[in-house]
């Protein structure tokens, strides 16, 4: 079977499902402080065409977000670029307290990230991190207002 983005992005998230919990568990521990990271169950990831839009406390976005072909030659690949965003209703928390999380959380994605690229079979990976700031869903008015940071995963092989 030829490895194609649609393989590849389902172990993208099999890899952060994985590996989420351990990596939470060593950054809290390093910090240790007050602050707690949740890992996020298998049912609170979902995927960035999934049509459902709800109110959990928190979720992983994941997917494709776009993708530009390469070519040198006859050879080709694709450099595809991932998204992967934690989402956080943390109404009553103390100022800053959030932030930290999101920091946290985005260390922990890109951390996964550089330390397993090499069990995929790519060519190149490139973390970059989004900020963390506000997001609700648009569509849904009960939605709450979350808090949102995360990376892009760009990624690029020979599908």
């Amino acid at each position: 079977m030829k490895y194609d983005v649609e393989r590849l992005e389902a172990d993208l998230l099999a890899l952060v499902q994985s590996k989420l919990p351990d990596k939470i568990t060593e950054i809290t521990a390093e910090k240790a402080d007050s602050i707690t990271l949740v890992t996020p169950a298998d049912a609170d990831y979902f995927n960035s065409t999934d049509d459902e839009v709800d109110n959990r406390k928190i979720s992983v976005q994941y997917g494709l977000i776009d993708g530009v072909p390469l070519s040198i030659g006859s050879n080709t690949a694709e450099d595809n670029r991932y998204i992967f965003l934690i989402y956080l209703d943390e109404i009553n928390e103390k100022p800053g307290v959030v932030r930290k999380k999101l920091y946290r959380y985005i260390r922990a994605f890109k951390e996964i990230f550089k330390e397993n690229f090499k069990s995929i079979p790519i060519g190149s990976i490139t973390i970059q991190t989004i900020s963390p700031t506000s997001a609700s869903w648009d569509e849904n008015e009960t939605s709450p207002v979350y808090k949102v940071g995360g990376v892009y995963v760009n990624i690029s092989f020979a599908g």
